[in-house]
């Protein structure tokens, strides 16, 4: 069999306040914690909690079951903050797998100790500040 190549170009980032911003596309989403610089209208990420997929984004975090878990992890003066990249709904449990194994986000517990796929090839790029790989391959 082939390899497949992914390339996930993450767009972002929507703080927790905007999130009805969000797209509504089929992708992967990362959840940060970060500080927001009113001024400069920037965020400082300061971690990447969590990994997760969803066949609308926009629509998976209006009312998201682990929102109290996330915003748990927050330290005073910090907010969460997303970044997405658009993934084809086929390829969804693959992406999310793969990138949980690979980047091993500390509020993720399933996947994070085996990928249950063919080999795979990633590249990540844009919006993706914090992550341990940006080009990796995962064999079986």
């Amino acid at each position: 069999m082939r390899m497949k190549t992914y390339n996930l170009k993450f767009r972002g980032y929507w703080r927790e306040y905007n999130k009805s911003d969000l797209p509504t596309v089929s992708g992967i989403y990362f959840v940060y914690k970060c500080i927001y610089n009113k001024e400069k209208n920037t965020v400082a990420l300061h971690e990447l909690l969590y990994i997760g997929q969803a066949q609308n984004i926009r629509e998976r975090h209006q009312n998201h079951d682990k929102l109290y878990l996330f915003l748990k992890e927050c330290l005073p003066g910090e907010e969460l903050c997303y970044s997405i990249a658009e993934v084809d709904t086929n390829d969804l449990n693959l992406v999310e797998n793969a990138l949980i194994f690979a980047q091993q986000p500390p509020l993720n517990e399933q996947y994070r100790d085996c990928f249950n796929y063919p080999i795979s090839e990633f590249h990540l790029e844009g919006k993706c500040d914090l992550v341990k790989y940006t080009d990796f391959t995962i064999n079986e």
